[in-house]
């Protein structure tokens, strides 16, 4: 999956290097929060699945393994799923389509070292085949000669955001700049700066929970995401008990699970009207697949109702 699978060992490789991201004190656990959860109204945003089975075995990473979650996603109830890199991506999107589901995004690396291409060439050929399917392309902006936090890179980032918003543009598809821990926009402040020195209105943010965790203290989320909200267009969520170098099983886990109520991040994205799609992160989660995403939807039903009823 060209430089996706690369990409993704990122995580492992940088965990004893971040510092544990706290989680809100004196919660109850977050599976005890959803038994007691209100059945009610859910929030309106679109719930999709994305790396189901990724990081668990090259099997569930591959195309046939990720083509077999269109009939499980639809008869779930999810509105569809994201897709680690990109070839395959139109095989995926006729799979789902033909289940009135759609595949939300792609994700691929955009490389901002000197003398590099920048990006995966298929991705020239790849945005206007998904004209009028309303994927979204996520760009991981990475470099191995500019760390993490700092602005070296950042002209040659916009420059490289610009070229592939251009022919985003004419094809009506957007781009989402996606944080990753390790990477050398990592946190929500380094990839809405660079979308705003973008200044494409086809270019926005992705807020990911999971990786707000690894370079972020929980109690600044709500800060965080005010910052964010006027760049944001997708959201992704997973069950944690924050983000711990030594114990990755605990950082990303079944929606639900894990001692932080996720219900928190949902009632803030309420409160600041984000209507835009929420995904569940199931990278690494070892265990059948069917089982994961039905645990999965259902706290999403019972976390989503619960901020729904905020007042």
């Amino acid at each position: 999956m060209h430089g996706a699978s690369r990409l993704w060992l990122l995580t492992g490789l940088v965990l004893a290097g971040v510092v544990l991201a706290g989680v809100v004190a004196g919660h109850p656990s977050a599976a005890a929060a959803a038994e007691n959860a209100p059945q009610g109204a859910a929030l309106p945003n679109p719930f999709f699945a994305y790396c189901v089975g990724i990081g668990t075995d090259q099997k569930s990473a591959s195309l046939p393994a990720q083509l077999e979650l269109a009939p499980m996603l639809a008869e779930l109830g999810y509105s569809g799923m994201a897709h680690v890199g990109l070839s395959g991506a139109m095989e995926l999107i006729r799979a789902l389509e033909s289940r009135g589901e759609k595949l939300w995004a792609v994700y691929t690396p955009l490389d901002v070292d000197p003398g590099q291409p920048g990006y995966d060439p298929e991705l020239k050929q790849l945005i206007p085949q998904l004209k009028g399917h309303g994927t979204v392309v996520w760009l991981v902006v990475n470099s191995k000669r500019y760390k993490p936090r700092t602005t070296e890179g950042d002209e040659r980032a916009v420059e490289l955001i610009r070229e592939i918003s251009g022919i985003a543009r004419e094809a009506g598809v957007a781009i989402s700049l996606y944080p990753h821990v390790g990477c050398y926009a990592e946190r929500m402040e380094d990839v809405v700066r660079l979308a705003k020195k973008a200044d494409r209105p086809n270019v926005g943010v992705t807020f990911t929970f999971c990786h707000f965790l690894a370079v972020d203290d929980a109690k600044n989320l709500d800060r965080v995401l005010e910052m964010a909200r006027p760049k944001l267009t997708m959201v992704t969520i997973n069950g944690t008990s924050g983000f711990d170098p030594k114990n990755f099983g605990r950082w990303i886990q079944v929606l639900g699970e894990g001692s932080f109520d996720v219900a928190a991040v949902l009632k803030t994205l309420r409160r600041l009207d984000y209507r835009g799609p929420i995904g569940i992160i199931a990278y690494g989660i070892k265990g059948d697949h069917r089982e994961i995403l039905s645990r999965s939807i259902k706290a999403w039903k019972q976390l989503s109702a619960r901020a729904a009823a905020e007042n």
